[in-house]
């Protein structure tokens, strides 16, 4: 009579064979082990036989990684008027703590939370009701999120709280009159970013590379514009910013810094801050306009460079930078004071700035020519306007609007891989043709 091996596999075994039925099934079964089936009993009946399974044969020795816990979610929200309160309502998937606070000029709510995810329309805030006008959030710092409401004039918070079985986050407001208060005993929020209270300090180069500071502009909260069927500006310009530092990480020429390499928010300030603190030999911000005019959203497109000037090279420049400068206040924040220079310091600073300037009008040209090579500029696509992001006297400094997110035909381009592949490439050989200008000692003087 055939007899099985004493061991296998570290499996013992002790078998009465009952004829060729129990032969079957131990085949079937040492089929299954070796197949890496196993088995999680450890001692099992099989009419006549017995498996006792060892440890080893049973366990891999690997033990699964702990999940990381999940963030807070925002699944729905609506919008409500009754009587003389507007009611704001985010259904929670779990309890939070917030914060909130009123601004004014304009009138804002600032509601502060831990990091959410925000499962709702990034749209959802645009059309209001009552004395909310409208509503943007998203990720505003490291694990923190915002909701920013913009009011129809002054408004009292009479209900900021997280209630109910199903959490909901309900935020009441009533018409603020005088005496009235505007928040009820609810603590107030930090009012900008904390990283912009450090000081600032150089960062020392390890490399002899030229350093480019890439800044996909808005992010988290800030959509920036968007498109008529949903396209948002943050989006658009960061995913362009992602092509471009891979393009320039594969020359293996340069050193590259972004802003931002997520959707979150990053204010003015600090967007600047970086770029001083790397000490940045060319600093670019990555944009796309739109026209509020329907009429005009059909005819207006392509993109343009834009560079820094006390006076603007066009009303339409003034009006952009106008925008784009108070994007901060949009998000519930307020601006570090600048500091008051001595007059050598403002001396000194003005002839730093021209020299700069110099070199930023230099690459401005030579973005200009590359990008015409592969997309629609618009008419007269070198500009000039008093953009805060671009006040760096020590780094030369553009701003490139991409294109139009109000203009059909550039929305099209605007979300298309290839197209952004292609301004990227543009993007990088002016790069080249910038730094191998430099290390002749040309400059372009206008």
């Amino acid at each position: 009579m055939w007899k099985p091996p004493r061991a296998l596999g570290g499996i013992t075994r002790h078998m009465h064979i009952g004829g060729l039925a129990a032969v079957i099934r131990f085949a079937i079964f040492l089929i299954a082990h070796l197949a890496g089936a196993g088995f999680a009993l450890a001692q099992s009946q099989f009419s006549g036989w017995t498996i006792e399974v060892t440890p080893q044969a049973a366990t891999s020795g690997i033990k699964p990684k702990p999940s990381a816990p999940s963030k807070p979610t925002i699944t729905r929200v609506s919008l409500t008027e009754e009587a003389n309160l507007t009611r704001l309502v985010f259904d929670l998937n779990r309890k939070i703590d917030v914060s909130v606070s009123t601004l004014v000029d304009p009138d804002r709510v600032v509601v502060d939370l831990p990091e959410v995810d925000f499962r709702i329309s990034p749209t959802a805030g645009q059309n209001g009701k009552g004395l909310v006008k409208a509503f943007r959030f998203g990720l505003f710092d490291a694990n923190q999120s915002r909701v920013v409401i913009d009011t129809d004039g002054p408004v009292r918070v009479v209900k900021a709280q997280v209630e109910g079985k199903k959490p909901q986050l309900v935020l009441e407001f009533g018409r603020a009159t005088p005496g009235s208060g505007t928040v009820t005993d609810l603590s107030k929020p930090a009012l900008r970013p904390g990283y912009d209270e450090e000081p600032l300090v150089e960062t020392a180069r390890v490399s002899d590379r030229p350093l480019i500071v890439i800044d996909p502009g808005h992010g988290g909260l800030d959509p920036g514009a968007a498109g008529p069927d949903g396209l948002l500006e943050k989006d658009v310009v960061l995913a362009v910013a992602l092509r471009l530092r891979k393009l320039l990480a594969e020359t293996g020429r340069y050193s590259v810094i972004m802003t931002r390499d997520k959707d979150i928010y990053v204010s003015l300030d600090q967007r600047v801050r970086i770029s001083r603190q790397h000490k940045a030999d060319l600093f670019i911000s990555l944009h796309a306009d739109a026209v509020p005019e329907e009429s005009l959203a059909s005819v207006v497109r392509g993109g343009s460079v834009y560079t820094l000037s006390e006076h603007a090279s066009s009303e339409q420049a003034r009006r952009l930078a106008e925008k784009e400068n108070a994007v901060d206040i949009l998000a519930g924040v307020q601006s570090l004071a600048n500091e008051e220079a001595d007059e050598v310091r403002n001396i000194l600073f003005d002839l730093l700035q021209r020299e700069t300037a110099n070199f930023s009008a230099d690459f401005s040209r030579l973005l200009t020519n590359e990008l015409r090579k592969h997309i629609a500029l618009a008419r007269d696509p070198q500009r000039s306007a008093a953009f805060k992001v671009l006040q760096q006297p020590e780094s030369p400094s553009v701003l490139v609007e991409l294109g139009f997110m109000s203009n059909a035909d550039d929305q099209k381009l605007l979300r298309s891989p290839e197209w952004q592949n292609k301004v990227a490439r543009a993007i990088l050989a002016a790069i080249d043709s910038f730094f191998a200008k430099r290390a002749l000692g040309a400059v372009y003087v206008p």
